[in-house]
């Protein structure tokens, strides 16, 4: 089985809806407008996003 990982920009309340989705880290930071590196800091770190209004999270699904 093989894991396909996408990359979602999501509101920071409780239900964290969807604002973006990627197949890149790098096709979120085009569209949020932040550094590369911001992200894949943001995402490993969990941070809530709360001073940016977005937060920025990697989910892992399977392909069957």
């Amino acid at each position: 089985m093989n894991l396909k990982k996408l990359y979602m920009a999501v509101t920071t309340d409780k239900y964290e809806l969807p604002l973006y989705v990627a197949d890149t880290a790098r096709e979120l930071s085009n569209w949020s407008g932040y550094d590369i590196n911001y992200v894949l800091s943001a995402i490993s770190h969990q941070y809530s996003g709360k001073k940016i209004g977005m937060k920025f999270i990697r989910i892992e699904m399977g392909d069957d």
